[in-house]
């Protein structure tokens, strides 16, 4: 069978595996598919994705203890994960049928979800055929070697100036691993001060062991980009001069990896203080839950994840490639740039999806050959941990920063490239000297309303079990001189608004509102609001804990206490921080009840903490 792949056009192999064909490019760790592969080309998708068949996925419902299933199916749990709702990763008996099993856990009626173990595939290891051994760090100071332009760089000199050590930043390079005695790596590793598995340096999933060397080069460049020792007089400089590089490896010496096992890695970096993740990698014929809910709870534990959106020339819009394309704000999706400021030409784009580009055609950094080996190579993989540099940057500069706020001075502060403009979401490449310098924010009014009258231009609605947008023109007792209601009195019924062009700016220190006056002959025995700034992950409850979205305490549902006594407007309001909302930008509300009636008005924001009501 004959394999041709555009777009990436340097380094193609193929070698035979298990699978069939593996083919092997440059920049980003893509999932490919098992058994057979079709010829693609720069709109064409990958065949559906390969799986284990000896592990599954399966997050049991809220309080829901599955031993008992486990015993009759036959199947064992090999780790589970208490901060991703209890998620297992779980071993099947011999000679189980994956798709049977599946079935009979789903069926169940006792899990929110059970999913195959998808197989990732590295196909990017071999370096391109650049021969520039002079060590030319364009993507950092472009001087207008080799055909570049001047000035088409991430201004690094200028950033330095301001910050060029985050000594105590921890990165997780969740990849193939690193070279550990690497001479530009070696100092800048991050040590974990009680190992438990002799996890010195970080972890590798595959084997269960604390030794995450890499033994097929992609992890090691990806480091070498944000985190090569800078001022040693040796090899190449990464954006951070200092920076701790926790290696998590999940990709094998032969470029396979489960999603079990890059959720292991991405749960060790978040229980291990990683404030980012670099992920290199990424598919598009896969869904999986589990991945989801994994970035999730980064997300809740304020930690970034920098994702290399694909080397394809693919429009991640039409075709979604995860994880770049999850709609959290917590990751940062990035296209490659080459030395003129162009998109690569490999580098896949979005207008809604991609959010800026970075250096990512032909970049040099650390290889896994030897202490001392370097090579050029090209992709997303390459573009996206310029940006993880930056954020770790900025973090050091500015420590008490929100990962919105970190994320916002990245993407507020891009070069404009003609090459990026329509494509991706700031039409810009990464300038981390604009990031690192000094923001004045403008000072906001006391308090903005939001929804009253009218939902924001631009907004989407949307109904919860039925219960339209009805809107009532000044109804006794109600204020203002429209509201809306809920129009169902039973069961879970609400709600709620997306993609609002008039967006709401959250700042530091601020308090959401909403009015709400609540029927006292039908009273609600719980109300949910919640707010959508890219994802509806920002919820807060009164009353019963009846509504099960989320997880409880985290900023994905946070008790604020008793429903007050019916039949009066009251102020609903809660800080802005409790659900992790400082510096995001607000595009919709969802309002939820259990039981019971309520009517709605003025919703907004409030410079400052909750007033009285």
């Amino acid at each position: 069978m004959k394999v041709t792949l555009r777009a990436i056009a340097t380094g193609m192999g193929r070698i035979a595996d298990g699978s069939g064909i593996r083919l092997v490019l440059l920049g980003l760790l893509i999932i490919a598919a098992g058994g057979t592969v079709a010829a693609t080309d720069a709109t064409a998708l990958p065949p559906p994705v390969k799986f284990r068949t000896d592990r599954i996925l399966v997050k049991p419902k809220m309080q829901t203890d599955l031993t008992g299933l486990h015993q009759s199916l036959g199947t064992k749990v090999r780790r589970a994960f208490a901060k991703i709702g209890g998620l297992q990763v779980v071993d099947l008996p011999t000679g189980a049928d994956p798709d049977s099993t599946l079935r009979a856990l789903r069926q169940s009626g006792l899990v929110e979800y059970a999913e195959p173990d998808f197989i990732v595939r590295a196909l990017d290891t071999i370096p391109n055929d650049f021969r520039y051994w002079d060590g030319s760090l364009w993507g950092l100071h472009n001087t207008g070697i080799y055909g570049g332009t001047p000035g088409c760089d991430i201004h690094a000199p200028q950033a330095w100036d301001i910050q060029d050590t985050a000594a105590n930043v921890i990165v997780a390079d969740v990849d193939t691993g690193v070279r550990l005695t690497h001479e530009d790596l070696a100092p800048n590793l991050w040590t974990n001060l009680a190992p438990t598995i002799g996890d010195v340096h970080g972890i590798n999933a595959i084997t269960g062991t604390g030794d995450p060397s890499d033994d097929y080069g992609h992890g090691t460049h990806v480091a070498g980009i944000f985190g090569a020792v800078g001022n040693n007089a040796v090899g190449v400089v990464g954006v951070a001069w200092q920076v701790q590089i926790m290696a998590c490896k999940f990709i094998d010496a032969t470029g396979n990896g489960s999603i079990s096992d890059a959720i292991t890695c991405l749960d060790y970096a978040r229980a291990h203080g990683a404030k980012i993740v670099n992920a290199s990698w990424g598919g598009y014929s896969f869904t999986s839950s589990a991945l989801r809910d994994a970035i999730n709870s980064l997300r809740d534990a304020d930690i970034i994840l920098v994702a290399a959106c694909g080397n394809d020339n693919n429009d991640n819009d039409a075709n979604s490639l995860f994880p770049a394309s999850y709609e959290f704000d917590n990751i940062i999706a990035v296209a490659a740039t080459d030395r003129t400021d162009a998109r690569a030409s490999f580098s896949n784009f979005g207008s809604t999806t991609v959010h800026l580009g970075a250096p990512g055609s032909p970049i040099f950094s650390t290889w896994n050959g030897s202490d001392s080996d370097y090579r050029y190579l090209d992709g997303t993989s390459m573009a996206a941990p310029f940006v993880t540099g930056a954020c770790a940057l900025i973090w050091a500069r500015y420590p008490t920063l929100t990962h919105h706020e970190v994320i916002s001075r990245i993407l507020s502060t891009v070069d404009p490239c003609p090459g990026l403009a329509g494509v991706t979401v700031t039409g810009g490449r990464l300038n981390l000297a604009a990031a690192l310098a000094p923001q004045t924010p403008p000072s906001p009014p006391l308090e903005i309303t939001w929804v009253d009258d009218a939902l924001p231009d631009g907004a989407q609605p949307a109904t919860e079990g039925g219960d339209a947008w009805t809107w009532t023109a000044n109804p006794t007792p109600y204020s203002g001189s429209l509201v809306h209601l809920s129009a169902l009195a039973a069961g879970q019924h609400g709600h709620s608004f997306t993609k609002a062009t008039a967006t709401l700016p959250v700042y530091d220190g601020d308090t959401l509102f909403a009015y709400v006056y609540l029927d006292p002959t039908t009273p609600p025995r719980e109300i949910m609001i919640s707010w959508n700034d890219g994802c509806w992950e920002h919820r807060a409850f009164w009353g019963e804990d009846l509504i099960p979205y989320g997880e409880y305490g985290t900023s994905s549902r946070q008790n604020m206490g008793a429903l007050p006594a019916a039949g009066q407007w009251i102020r609903l309001q809660v800080p802005a921080h409790m659900l992790g909302l400082e510096g995001a930008q607000l595009k919709g509300m969802s309002f939820t009840l259990v039981d019971g009636q309520a009517a709605w008005d003025v919703a907004g924001r409030r410079t400052g903490p909750p007033i009285g009501p």
